[in-house]
């Protein structure tokens, strides 16, 4: 019967073991938390530019529509 006051040992192996894992786990989650960002920043900025690139052409070809309507009408 074990008792509440004894140590258990672990073996230096055994750590060392565990350790290697687990930093091998945190550079995975580094890695994907480094994509996870990067993913999400370009989400914000790309569509935001392509917007503003259709809401100038559409203002250039509302100025383009009333040029043609003037000539033709006068």
């Amino acid at each position: 019967m074990k008792k509440d006051d004894e140590i258990v040992m672990i073996p230096f192996v055994a750590h060392e073991s565990a350790m290697n894992r687990m930093e091998r786990a945190n550079k995975r989650l580094y890695i994907i938390i480094l994509v996870m960002f990067i993913g999400i920043m370009l989400y914000f900025l790309i569509p935001s530019e392509v917007t503003q690139v259709v809401e100038t052409d559409q203002s250039a070809n509302e100025i383009d529509n009333s040029e043609i309507n003037q000539n033709i009408g006068g």
